[in-house]
């Protein structure tokens, strides 16, 4: 792939900021660590593109990623020196996990999900895909079998309106009562301006579908940290 030094990282597991090797926008810098000085800190994935594919891939945790030579991608999962690299520490980066007096480097291991796609159609499958990954669904575990837990619980619920769903750009980030009665709703929505063809256009939520068995008084925006 001819990716001409540009690839693509996300930022906190939201939007994707554009990289280009050896290059800042901001200000003429001059790269003397061509690895370190081009390392990126990845939470769910990067992607690179020529024109007429895209190539992603998603992680699992919070990995260092780069883009060192067009058409490649390279993750680090974990850093393991040896010997002192000389670079303040004073002691070699070797992590080890003992047990009964054995000791042996740390080990780590990682999951990777890859993906080619079409020219601007990999962004579906990064926003969907990585918002699975990015927020998956908890699991809860009781001592009882199925069919007594089954009898003695809820086995299945929706606050919404069973025939409604939000939008696929859409994602519903924090749901909390408050200690004062009020709810705290956040919604995002997950894709970036110019991103998807017909994903990034605005998005509406039908409030009255989404609580159908309560009765909205009144809604107040407030700031992201909902403290005003």
């Amino acid at each position: 792939m001819a990716t001409n030094k540009t690839f693509y990282t996300d930022s906190s597991g939201r939007d994707f900021i554009k990289r280009v090797r050896d290059y800042r926008s901001e200000w003429k810098i001059e790269v003397n660590q061509p690895v370190a000085g081009n390392y990126y800190p990845i939470n769910l994935g990067i992607y690179v593109e020529d024109g007429s594919k895209e190539l992603s891939i998603l992680v699992d945790r919070s990995v260092g990623g780069s883009s060192i030579k067009d058409g490649q991608i390279e993750l680090m999962l974990h850093r393991r020196l040896l010997n002192d690299d000389g670079r303040g520490v004073a002691e070699a980066l070797d992590e080890k996990v003992c047990l009964d007096d054995q000791c042996e480097g740390l080990v780590i291991e990682g999951k990777y999900y890859l993906k080619i796609d079409p020219q601007g159609d990999g962004a579906r499958w990064r926003r969907t895909f990585g918002q699975e990954l990015y927020s998956p669904l908890l699991l809860a575990f009781a001592e009882k079998d199925g069919g007594n837990w089954g009898n003695s619980h809820v086995s299945s619920f929706s606050g919404m309106d069973p025939t409604y769903s939000l939008p696929e750009n859409v994602a519903l980030l924090t749901l909390e009562e408050l200690e004062d009665g009020s709810v705290l709703l956040r919604l995002a929505h997950l894709y970036e301006a110019g991103e998807h063809k017909d994903l990034s256009a605005p998005a509406s939520v039908d409030l009255k579908r989404v609580f159908p068995d309560k009765k909205i008084g009144k809604i107040i925006e407030t700031s992201l940290s909902a403290n005003q």
